[in-house]
């Protein structure tokens, strides 16, 4: 093995937060303690700042914008490397700055791979293992690409859910990258990329179409890739987001519906009130209108009364007056005709009088009773009309200041929430379009199944490396005490070893576990026993799962000798490379002082409670 890197510590920084420093040391360093507090995520936050898949967004990364990790290279000497905790691409700061926000970076890398160049952080790490111009097959008509560190990242950092796969611990399931990673393996093994091979020139016009349009669709992909890197987009989160959209949209319409229905009935109520209101005042109008009328009517029956009042007064008094010789004629008083009656009869006019008089004093009672109803029946409405404008006032208040409101704060969030969920789809559709065009890609790359003949090229792994991995590997399980450890080869359909007759990734996914991290360690140590490129560390997440999960007695591993013997193995071999594990359970106290140990005791009060500060003093004093 030549030129190695280590790696040196990991840092989370945020303003006004304290930062999340964890270190490592040559040789072997165990983090070990509770559950859920940021071992396999510390696992995740290596290989991210490595240039992997963007980081899972967890409630404890809250307040925190930033992460770093401190690269010792054999090669270039010490180096810092800054990304945002959403992704994208890398400040690097020479040496080792951890939490040091004043420094100034020296420059900039890119995340995206290109091959041949330094200017990213995949060329960066190559460059620093001597490997930058090293070349895979990625199909059987021996197309070939640049070497990505990406590569080689999935044989050295192994993290909770792959150490426990049942598939081939060098083969990630992908049909169309099957072919590149088996010849990484080859590489590993043999140090012999595949930049010699030559391409079958008896390749038809149609395939050499195919390879321009999955090369066009390449393209496309990587552009697509690298605006949905830009826009830190996660597929999962966004469906996550959309499903939680869905559900407040359709709580925000049931709200709607509510507030609409409650806004309704108090504007109906409303219009009713002004309705009754206006035929008060109205009515009030009219009584008003006719008091006037019947006041002038009043009047004139009194008027009228006064005048036959005197007229019956002055008929009295005219029959009083002494009889007297007509002053026309002369007739004496006994001859005059007193007793017939003509037009000027007075007795009569009297007697009219008084009947005119009773009539209109039946009027005048008549009429004085309905002023009297009318005003009482004005009094009522003037009483009932206040009433009505304090109801009117204070559902107008009502209106105003609470219904409206609310229905125009639930109109507008439910507006907001729909304008989110256009955002969200529009995003979605990104990794829709990307999947239909990795599809078409696909489609066109699967045709080398079909190719036969002399055109095909496969990778053959040389015999001779195999026995020796295989070797290295069996020596591992027994240092262990692994049980019933056999005979050990690789089986180069499945890709993966047979232990004592049975498929590795056909037994329980403790043992699976442990296995696993001898395959790992395997390629780690036939790397150096021959000089081979190797990154120089290995992180295993939950080796000894079989310890403290296993899926059934035939699983577990409790009680065995293998936990003791597999942290002196590592202290013992290891001691001048980097080996990182992550687990639940503390190593044997007996190793304690020998083992550079971080233990997460998620208590605030006790040790380092975990990755993260607890919440309480995650903010700076």
């Amino acid at each position: 093995m030549n030129e190695t890197i280590k790696i040196k510590n990991i840092c989370f920084l945020g303003e006004k937060i304290e930062a999340a420093l964890i270190n490592f040391e040559q040789g072997l360093t165990v983090v070990c303690g509770a559950s859920d507090t940021g071992k396999s995520f510390l696992v995740e936050s290596i290989d991210f700042l490595l240039g992997g898949k963007d980081l899972r967004i967890i409630p404890e990364l809250e307040g925190y914008e930033k992460a770093r990790i401190v690269i010792d290279s054999s090669e270039k000497g010490i180096w810092t490397f800054e990304r945002s905790i959403v992704g994208g691409n890398y400040k690097i700061f020479k040496g080792d700055v951890r939490d040091d926000t004043a420094v100034q970076a020296s420059g900039k890398i890119k995340m995206k791979h290109a091959a041949g160049l330094e200017d990213n952080i995949s060329g960066w790490l190559l460059g620093a293992l001597n490997l930058l111009r090293k070349f895979v097959r990625k199909n059987a008509q021996g197309d070939c690409r640049s070497l990505s560190f990406r590569d080689i990242a999935r044989f050295v950092i192994v993290d909770e859910r792959e150490i426990i796969r049942q598939d081939s611990p060098f083969l990630t399931g992908q049909y169309v990258s099957k072919t590149a990673e088996k010849s990484t393996l080859r590489f590993m093994l043999t140090g012999i990329d595949d930049s010699s091979i030559i391409q079958s020139d008896a390749r038809k016009q149609s395939e050499s179409n195919d390879q321009a349009k999955v090369e066009l669709l390449e393209q496309w992909i990587s552009d697509l890739e690298d605006e949905i890197t830009e826009k830190s987009l996660d597929h999962e989160e966004l469906t996550e987001q959309l499903e939680k959209l869905e559900l407040s949209i359709f709580s925000s319409k049931q709200q709607i519906q509510l507030a609409q229905s409650q806004f309704n009935e108090m504007m109906k109520h409303r219009r009713d009130i002004v309705k009754s209101r206006e035929e008060m005042k109205d009515r009030l109008d009219d009584i008003t209108n006719m008091l006037v009328r019947f006041d002038l009517l009043k009047s004139q029956y009194v008027s009228d009364l006064h005048r036959l009042m005197a007229i019956e007064e002055s008929g009295s008094l005219f029959v009083h007056y002494e009889r007297v010789s007509c002053p026309l004629c002369g007739t004496l008083p006994s001859a005059q005709h007193n007793s017939e009656k003509c037009e000027g009869y007075v007795e009569s006019i009297v007697i009219a009088a008084i009947a005119e008089m009773e009539k209109i004093k039946v009027l005048a009672s008549d009429l004085n009773s309905t002023i009297t109803a009318l005003n009482e029946e004005s009094a009522y409405l003037s009483k009932e009309l206040i009433k009505i404008e304090e109801e009117f006032e204070d559902i107008d208040i009502k209106v105003k200041n609470s219904l409206a409101p609310e229905l125009s704060g639930v109109q507008y969030d439910y507006a907001l929430l729909v304008d989110k969920r256009s955002s969200i789809l529009s995003h979605l559709s990104f990794f829709t379009r990307l999947d239909k065009l990795i599809l078409q890609r696909n489609e066109l790359s699967e045709e080398e199944a079909l190719e036969v003949g002399d055109d095909k090229i496969t990778t053959k792994l040389p015999k001779k490396a195999l026995k020796d991995f295989s070797k290295t590997v069996k020596r591992i399980l027994e240092a262990w005490d692994f049980p019933d450890t056999g005979s050990v080869f690789f089986d180069e359909k499945s890709m993966d070893f047979v232990i004592n007759g049975k498929l590795r990734g056909n037994r329980g996914k403790g043992l699976r576990a442990i296995t696993h991290a001898a395959v790992t360690l395997g390629l780690f140590e036939y790397c150096k026993e021959h000089s081979l490129p190797h990154p120089g560390f290995v992180v295993l997440d939950s080796p000894l799962l079989a310890y403290y999960k296993p899926e059934g007695k035939s699983d577990s591993l409790k009680g065995s000798a293998l936990k003791k013997k597999f942290y002196k193995y590592l202290l013992e071999e290891h001691s001048d490379s980097q080996v990182i594990i992550i687990e639940n359970e503390h190593p044997p106290e007996i190793f304690a002082d020998q083992i550079e140990l971080t233990i997460f005791t998620k208590n605030p009060k006790h040790g380092r409670f975990g990755l993260f500060p607890p919440k309480a003093s995650h903010e700076m004093k």
